[in-house]
């Protein structure tokens, strides 16, 4: 059951409140014992007086209880001091004198917030703190639209993953020249990065394009010199310079691969967040010039518009009955019309928000209660206008405090949903690749030694006995054993990927080579379709692997059927850096069923003995390091063909 901790002098006007919910609640008037009491119960929520929630304070119980979500007592006087504490730990706020329906309401969504997250924690448990760290930056730094709030989240959150002394971030003004804006360093440490030599290399990875990692020796007046580690990473957008992020550190400070594709990600989402936040800053700035006069409203309403249709996402202002008041061309185009086309219409009118009306409910709580709000689509929604997107909706208030206009910003999320659910199911596959390696290895000394017995026991004993037979038996069920742990080890084996520029055809003609015997031996016919033989930068031993795979399947996969099997091998360029190569068979094709799980490892729909379920697993990792695609289209009972989407171009050893 959920707890409530309530520590505020409004007790006796919330407590009758509270006492409809269901809920366990305790009350304290003094902020004095609060750490004690998180320390001796799980509470789920904590309610909070804005007079109480002191930086120390607010430090002290997030170290004692960082799963109890706080949210602020405060009035409307004090509703700025609350919005400012929601980026160092506080998750909403309660206005009073309280609204009973809107406390109610808000204090569910909250429990069921936690309950969520407490279901999500347990789940993930072993997920890498560096991907939940990348999901917790990302959902903050996209939920501000304050400029300094975004940079300060970065810098905390890139510090906080590598590790580094110091973080700066140097953002591009409108012709790309660099300066210095915000820093976070170690006390002491903020001169480090006021260097010419880190400048330079700033310079240099805004100019390549490319992340840079560099020791340097410093010279600092009146010190001896320092020896300091420079990671540097561009951050871009569209291809248009943003700004880009150095991290130094003293001595011997390295970056892991990993942590440098966190590195990469992070920036692009950095990225958008900085150039939306400049873009709002704009919207802002105009909006409140309209909002000042109807004559400033008319001369400035272009103006307003080219700020508008210069967001890549979608941004609407709703008036209190939810007419449209304005909207960007993108927008609009969503709707196949123009701008000028939907403004005074009803936005309930257009195509899409009457099929989520949680959506249109928090827009018309915004209204009412004057706070800022998010809403997500479901991940399987269908609708195209509200697939994959995100609605933050900010209430625009008066003079009296009145919200009279809400600005909704509508923002794709499916390239960060792609990328989590990428990074989740990396962090899968590598701890089951652990996982086998440990396995394997622990089996394999036993083994070493009852296979041994076994032949000295065959060498001792006649061929005629008893004895020499149970010991064959043991042989080869000891063979059988290594050969299945031989498995293992190549999929858990973390050796290097060796790229050379190589014969895309002839790695294909190789794994053929090699499996031909076995695709005659079952009467399988072989089409070559080679439109492309282009030359690609590959680890030629993995990739043969790849095809060896697949081509096995695809002979499993008509073992059965009455006509003459068959297996086409197809290879088509698809752009000037991609080649596509197709492996189709005509089996009994994949059931429907078992799609999301055929990249799984240790997923096999063949009988016992005959797969390990680390065919699909071991391709998929291997095109995956090749920074390549694989997927595939079935229909039973017709054919199956796996897609392979290759680039031709990898620079380097992984």
């Amino acid at each position: 059951m959920n707890t409530i901790l309530v520590a505020s002098q409004q007790n006796l006007e919330i407590r009758s409140i509270l006492q409809a919910l269901s809920v366990e609640i305790d009350y304290l008037s003094d902020p004095a014992p609060i750490g004690d009491w998180l320390q001796e119960k799980a509470y789920a929520l904590l309610l909070l007086d804005t007079e109480y929630s002191t930086a120390p304070l607010l430090a002290e119980l997030q170290g004692i209880s960082p799963q109890t979500i706080i949210v602020l007592i405060t009035t409307i006087e004090n509703r700025p001091e609350a919005i400012a504490q929601m980026g160092v730990g506080i998750y909403d706020y309660l206005l009073y004198p309280f609204d009973p329906t809107e406390v109610s309401i808000k204090i569910k969504r909250i429990l069921d917030d936690y309950q969520f997250k407490q279901k999500f924690f347990n789940f993930f448990d072993e997920v890498p703190t560096e991907l939940l760290l990348l999901n917790e930056a990302t959902q903050e730094i996209i939920q501000t639209l304050e400029l300094d709030a975004a940079l300060t989240i970065i810098l905390a959150k890139a510090r906080q993953v590598t590790q580094a002394e110091v973080a700066q971030i140097y953002l591009a003004d409108k012709r790309g020249h660099l300066s210095q804006n915000q820093i976070d360093a170690l006390p002491g440490l903020e001169k480090l990065v006021d260097n010419d030599l880190i400048f330079k290399l700033v310079q240099q990875a805004a100019l390549t394009q490319n992340d840079i990692f560099q020791r340097l020796t410093l010279e600092l007046t009146e010190a001896e010199p320092i020896t300091v580690s420079v990671q540097v990473n561009p951050i871009f957008s569209r291809e248009k310079l943003i700004g880009t992020l150095a991290l130094v550190s003293r001595g011997d400070w390295t970056l892991s691969n990993q942590i440098k594709q966190w590195l990469s990600i992070f920036c692009s989402q950095a990225a958008i967040a900085i150039e939306n936040a400049y873009l709002f800053q704009d919207l802002s700035s105009a909006y409140i010039d309209l909002a000042q006069s109807r004559e400033k409203i008319l001369h400035s309403h272009n103006t307003l518009q080219v700020i508008f249709d210069g967001i890549s996402d979608g941004m609407y202002i709703l008036d209190q009955d939810l007419s449209i008041s304005m909207l960007n061309r993108i927008e609009a185009e969503r709707q196949d019309t123009k701008p000028e086309d939907l403004a005074g219409k009803s936005f309930l009118k257009i195509d899409g928000p009457n099929d989520a009306p949680e959506l249109v409910d928090q827009i018309r709580e915004a209204l009412r209660t004057g706070h800022e709000t998010t809403w997500a689509s479901p991940k399987d929604e269908s609708n195209l206008y509200l697939k994959d997107r995100e609605f933050h909706i900010y209430p625009v208030r008066n003079r009296l405090a009145q919200s009279e206009q809400v600005v909704i910003f509508a923002q794709d999320v499916s390239e960060r949903r792609r990328l989590q659910a990428s990074l989740f199911q990396s962090a899968n596959l590598a701890a089951v690749g652990q996982l086998a390696g440990s396995v394997a290895h622990q089996i394999n000394n036993p083994l070493t030694v009852t296979m041994t017995n076994s032949q000295l026991i065959l060498l001792d004993n006649d061929p005629e006995t008893e004895t020499y037979e149970m010991a064959t038996g043991i042989l080869k069920a000891g063979e059988r054993i290594q050969n299945i742990i031989t498995n293992l080890l190549e999929f858990s084996n973390q050796e290097r990927y060796f790229f050379v520029l190589t014969d895309l055809v002839e790695t294909i003609d190789g794994a053929l080579a090699l499996v031909i015997r076995s695709l005659k031996k079952s009467n399988i016919k072989i089409v070559k379709d080679y439109q492309a033989t282009p030359m690609l930068s590959a680890s030629v031993s993995h990739l043969k692997l790849v095809w060896i795979n697949l081509l096995l399947n695809a002979r499993d996969a008509m073992h059965s059927i009455s006509r003459q099997p068959q297996i086409t091998i197809s290879t088509q360029l698809i752009s000037k850096r991609e080649v596509k190569i197709s492996i189709t068979d005509n089996g009994i094709g994949i059931s429907e069923k078992d799609f999301e799980q055929l990249f799984r490892p240790f997923f096999t729909t063949k009988p016992v003995g005959k797969g390990l379920g680390l065919g699909l697993y071991s391709a998929h990792s291997i095109i995956e390091r090749h920074n390549g695609q694989i997927k595939f289209l079935s229909r039973p009972d017709v054919s199956t063909t796996f897609e392979v989407i290759l680039p031709l171009d990898n620079p380097r050893d992984l």
